[in-house]
């Protein structure tokens, strides 16, 4: 009495935890009972060595004994007189070895087929009598794991017996217990219910079929007075219509208005995570069958109008919920854009609005203006500080990029503009954020105007952080707007962001300079001229005064972009700055100096890069010396800029960069190789970053975890390599057969490591590219056959076909099509045989054959899911097929393989044009598959030309009817087929149909802003047009003005590949003085100049020899003619001619 509590025996483990039972006793049944209860509670141990001894016993008792194991597990379960927390890791136990799995992991699997059964109404049969709530759900959870494993067609081991699948008494049984008119339990029944909802998906078609039981127990629920228990019917009918087909799930449309009403009196109660539950699964109906609510939003606009006062509700509610609720508006917006439209115009003000309340949600006060001040934004916090606030910021820019600005527009500048005018400075940055999430999508230039002037009207607010929203938005219009919106207020705004890079804080400033980045990076060089002494005069003082580490990152960010733009007339500044980034680099040591380190190195490159190599080199060994010294990890930031730095210097050195290459490729040939890391001994403190693991097995079979960052890593170094290869050329070839052999195991794909890289392997396809035009490359260079260039060729054919043959994914298969395309056409002719040639392109049309049936499958089996639901259910406009898309684009990079075939070896291509035109001739009856028939008809013309007429009376009635269809993916390769048809002499006979129909559409009206493939269309319509005036001018109707028409289109710009042959060939007719696109007297001269002003220096749109050309065109020409013409041109482009003369 009175003395020390008995001491519990330390756990002692044994050959068996489980004593053999006796026919005459209880006995060792009930020790065996004790075992497994002990057994749980030293598997929860805090002593390490007593815990280790418990797994080991439990994985050999799920070796050898499952039977016994899972029937305890159900025992201690059952047993009301074991504490909580053992029974409940004996319900998690369970719940993983009747999962489907590995089978050492999946013990019911092993269990004999009696005990099976057993185990099977054990469960249900304590699921029914358990009082604890928690235990019930997650006895209701192994049930429902259960059911998967007992229901799975494609494994039997968890089958009941052989030969019998299914679980035929669950679903009575939980249809009985889920009906509120039968089960007076209200914790049972809630628990049911969510069974029932883990069920659907296992017994589709079972609940399908037992209509009227469903609808009893949902009716029952939602009309339960237990807020639980309707919360949980809530989330069955979600559930239903997440997993039925449209046609099955249909009738329960009748309760929508009813989940509605739940909704309102969770909110009214303030049920915060039963409304958070229910609204998260609202969520993802709107998102996977959004025509669930098309009927209730028609006619009542509900549940959007409850949603709406939800958001704006500030007192008694979560942020959680409010997001939540505006989230679904959000989505809803995202999944029927036209269909609201048309039919519900009112719902776009009520979901802008709703963005904009949230952007009030602003924290004030001095204490939360000093914090937001003094925070970087690259530190933690700044996304936390005011979420409502962020939310609403990027769900404004979801809904308008949805719905799009002709719609969007009038709710959202009336609103704009009545928060704009409020005295409260939180509206006012409300009206500025909205400007910079939308001016992306602002078509109109009025619009971009008005947009412009309320952010000017900002920049000396009293508050600082409506001072940085707007100009965070002027960067953000000088990016989505440019060159346009450069053109017209640079000069205005560069002066104020001159002014705004004194601003007394600091963050603002550097905001200020951020958006003189982003609006100077698209300055014409000419105008950048005019700024850049005051600038340079500015950014230097503050690099050089200035302790904020933001206003000296923007600085050298600033600083560099003045270099870009200016380049060559850089050098009077390189001396000065070149320094000054030294010091910086050598002084930014500490964790937080990492950003500013990396943009010191950013800034040398690009420096690098304007200057030129011959000023560059000293300073650019010095550069990555130090790069070379930097330390990073793989998740450091400075490891992207390096990357990003080491890549300028090779182009800015090409052939000079080869001293570095044996110091690079090492670590370069290490971050290929993913180094996984054992799952069995993790790294200390990383047990809670499973986030950041990826866990595969290995083509040994080893399971392995690989840190996720590791996938980028291995990106960055192949993009690295490719970029090395390009640049240096010849230069490279020593090192091709090291870099090949580093990147073959990316080829193989040969284990889920490999598969994971998808990125990392299509930048593999191109970089094994670069190599064979590199290897073949210096072959030539050194009168070497080119051997090393037709194995890798080879090399690749092999793994990459063998690879495709097995390969199901569209978006996989497109990447290695694509390779293949750059692997052929960088191998030059000669270097595939006949048969070859033959074998590959029959094997690249089975290819697409693949592709076509696996979209006539998912055709189908959508028009089943259709099948038989209501006409409002029906498609409409907003229903799209990603996987169809998919499909297409891999059918296209395959139609592109077969064109590089034709590339390189024309003559043997020939025994396939039977082939080509009988495919041809049946897709352009495809409306599907047209696109892809022209493309085709194009690689023809373009590679094999006159060898492809035998071919015409098919594929050209084709070519003509296809280039006046409505859909612009048809139009483009249309029309780019009679550009390339043009020159050939046969095609004079169909000319004057070309010129009357290409004449028809360059005429017509202009595509709009965001009509991106009409826009391209249109480019190679006029494109076609100018070839067929240059080369069958002879066949062109007298009353068709086709160079007055193709000149009032110049310069392309949509189509730039196009825009890049059509400026050069332009060029080359007006050296030529050509007398149809100079028309008579001259008339055209004038607008040709304008265009060629234009796109001058323009790299997207003219190559580097073009800019050459156009420079001779415009000196050649007479001063007094030139000023002449040149009076009418814009701002810009009389600046860049004035450069061109100096």
């Amino acid at each position: 009495v009175g003395g020390p509590p008995p001491r519990r025996a330390a756990y002692a483990p044994h050959c068996s935890i489980f004593s053999r039972r006796s026919a005459r006793s209880h006995r060792p049944a009930a020790m065996a009972h004790a075992k497994m209860v002990e057994l749980l509670g030293a598997l929860g141990s805090g002593n390490n060595a007593e815990r280790q001894q418990a797994e080991t016993m439990y994985q050999t008792a799920k070796a050898s004994e499952p039977d016994t194991l899972l029937l305890s597990f159900a025992a201690v379960l059952a047993d009301e007189s074991v504490d909580v927390a053992i029974r409940q890791q004996a319900a998690t136990l369970l719940r993983q070895c009747v999962t489907k799995g590995a089978d050492k992991d999946f013990v019911f699997s092993r269990m004999n087929s009696g005990n099976k059964q057993q185990l099977a109404q054990e469960l249900v049969s304590r699921f029914e009598k358990m009082t604890n709530p928690k235990l019930q759900h997650k006895v209701g959870d192994i049930i429902s794991k259960l059911a998967e494993a007992v229901t799975d067609s494609d494994d039997q081991r968890g089958w009941f017996a052989p030969g019998q699948r299914g679980w035929p008494g669950l679903l009575p049984t939980m249809f009985k217990l889920a009906n509120a008119a039968e089960n007076g339990n209200a914790a049972c029944l809630e628990s049911s219910i969510r069974v029932l909802k883990d069920l659907v998906s296992v017994f589709e078609q079972d609940m399908v079929a037992a209509q009227a039981q469903l609808g009893a127990v949902i009716q029952n629920a939602l009309s339960h007075s237990d807020p639980k228990i309707k919360c949980a019917a809530f989330v069955l009918v979600c559930e239903l219509v997440g997993t039925l087909e449209k046609k099955a799930w249909a009738p329960l449309i009748s309760t929508a208005s009813v989940l509605t009403s739940v909704l309102q009196q969770f909110a009214q109660a303030g049920l915060q995570d039963e409304l958070q539950e229910c609204l998260q699964n609202y969520v993802e109906i709107a998102s996977s069958e959004p025509d669930f609510f098309k009927q209730q939003i028609q006619s009542s606009m509900e549940p959007a109008k409850l949603l709406a006062m939800l958001v704006k509700t500030r007192q008694g509610l979560e942020e959680g919920v409010r997001n939540m609720a505006l989230e679904w508006m959000v989505t809803y917006s995202e999944k029927k854009p036209k269909w609201l439209a048309k039919s519900v115009p009112s719902f776009a003000a009520l979901v802008i609005e709703c963005c904009m309340d949230l952007m009030l949600e602003v924290e004030d006060g001095d204490d939360k203006l000093k914090e937001w001040a003094e925070r970087m934004d690259d530190e933690e916090g700044e996304e936390d500080a005011d979420e409502l606030y962020h939310f609403g910021e990027e769900a404004i820019d979801r809904v308008v990029e949805a719905l799009g600005m002709d719609v969007a527009s009038s709710s959202l500048f009336t609103l704009v503009g009545r928060f704009s005018s409020q005295d409260a400075w939180q509206a006012k940055l409300a009206a500025l954020t909205a400007i910079k999430q939308t001016v992306e999508y602002a078509e109109e230039t009025e619009h971009v105007n008005e947009m412009a002037k309320l952010l000017l009207a900002h920049m000396d607010h009293q508050h600082p952080r409506v001072r940085y929203s707007a100009l965070h938005a002027i960067g953000q219009l000088a990016t989505d707007q440019a060159p346009q919106f450069q053109e017209t207020w640079h000069s205005t705004v560069m002066p104020t962001l001159l002014r705004k890079m004194d601003d007394p804080v600091d963050r603002v400033a550097s905001m200020a300079m951020s958006a003189f980045v982003s609006f100077g990076e698209e300055l014409e060089n000419a105008l950048m001229q005019q700024y850049a002494p005051n600038f340079m005069q500015k950014l230097v003082g503050r690099l050089q005064s200035s302790k904020h580490r933001m206003v000296l990152e923007e600085s050298i960010t600033s600083i560099a972009v003045i270099a870009g733009v200016i380049e060559k007339d850089f050098s009077q500044y390189y001396d000065g700055i070149m320094p000054m980034l030294k010091t910086l680099v050598m002084n930014t040591t500490g964790e937080k100096e990492n950003r500013l380190r990396g943009k010191a190195f950013e800034c040398m490159s690009l420096l690098g890069l304007a200057v030129g190599k011959e000023k560059f080199l000293p300073d650019a060994k010095e550069a990555l010396a130090a790069m070379l010294q930097t330390p990073t990890d793989a998740n450091d930031l400075q490891r992207e800029y390096i990357t990003e730095a080491s890549q300028r210097i090779c182009k800015c050195l090409k052939a000079d960069f080869a001293p570095f290459l044996p110091h690079l490729l090492p670590n370069l040939f290490k971050s290929l190789k993913l180094e996984a890391e054992d799952t069995t001994a993790p790294k200390p403190g990383d047990e809670d970053d499973d986030e950041q693991y990826i866990t595969v097995s290995t083509g040994e079979g080893k399971l392995v975890k690989v840190r996720s960052s590791k996938f980028d890593e291995l990106l960055q170094a192949v993009q690295l390599l490719n970029t090395y290869c390009i640049e240096m050329e010849e230069a490279f070839f020593d090192y091709v057969g090291e870099v090949a052999q580093n990147l073959l195991p990316l080829l193989d794909a040969s284990d889920e490591v490999s598969m994971l890289c998808d990125e990392a392997r299509s930048a593999a396809f191109q970089c094994w590219a670069s190599l064979i035009k590199c290897a073949r490359s210096a072959a030539t260079k050194l009168n070497q056959p080119p051997s090393i260039a037709n194995e890798l060729l080879r090399t690749f054919l092999q793994k990459i076909c063998t690879a495709m043959a097995k390969d199901e994914d569209p978006e996989t298969l497109k990447d290695a099509a694509d390779g293949l395309a750059e692997c052929l056409r960088n191998s030059g002719t000669g270097v595939l045989g006949g048969q070859e040639v033959l074998q590959l392109v029959h094997q690249l049309f089975q290819f697409i054959d693949a592709s076509m049936q696996r979209t006539i499958k998912a055709e189908k089996e959508r028009q089943k899911d259709k099948a038989g639901a209501p006409p409002e259910l029906q498609h409409d406009d907003d229903d799209d097929d990603h996987a169809v898309e998919d499909e297409d684009a891999c059918r296209r990079s395959l139609e592109d393989a077969i064109g590089a075939v034709m590339k390189i070896a024309p003559q043997d291509f020939l025994q396939c044009l039977n082939e080509c035109q009988e495919r041809i001739g049946r897709w352009l009856g495809m409306k599907e598959h047209r696109a892809l028939a022209l493309f085709l008809v194009a690689d023809m013309l373009e590679h094999l030309k006159e060898l492809s007429v035998p071919t015409w009376p098919v594929v050209m009635p084709g070519v003509f009817a296809c280039v006046e269809d409505k859909d612009a993916d048809v139009r483009i390769p249309a029309a780019y087929s009679m550009a390339l048809a043009a020159p050939i002499p046969k095609f004079a006979e169909a000319a004057p149909d070309a010129f009357r129909k290409l004449a028809t559409l360059v005429s017509g009206p202009a595509p709009k802003k965001r009509d991106d493939q009409g826009k391209v269309a249109m480019d190679n319509c006029v494109a076609a047009l100018f070839h067929l005036a240059r080369y069958q001018s002879a066949q062109c109707p007298a009353d068709i003005p086709a160079w007055q028409l193709v000149v009032n289109k110049l310069p392309l710009k949509d189509d730039e590949d196009e825009a890049k042959k059509l400026h050069k060939a332009v060029c080359e007719l007006l050296l030529e003085q050509h007398a149809g696109l100079l028309g008579p007297d001259n008339a055209h001269l004038g607008k040709i100049l304008s265009a060629l002003a234009e796109v001058h220096k323009q790299e997207n749109l003219c190559e580097k020899e073009t800019d050459a050309v156009i420079e001779k065109i415009f000196q050649m020409l007479p001063r007094d003619n030139l000023l002449r013409l040149a009076s009418g041109f814009s701002e810009k482009q009389q600046r860049k001619i004035e450069k061109m003369l100096c």
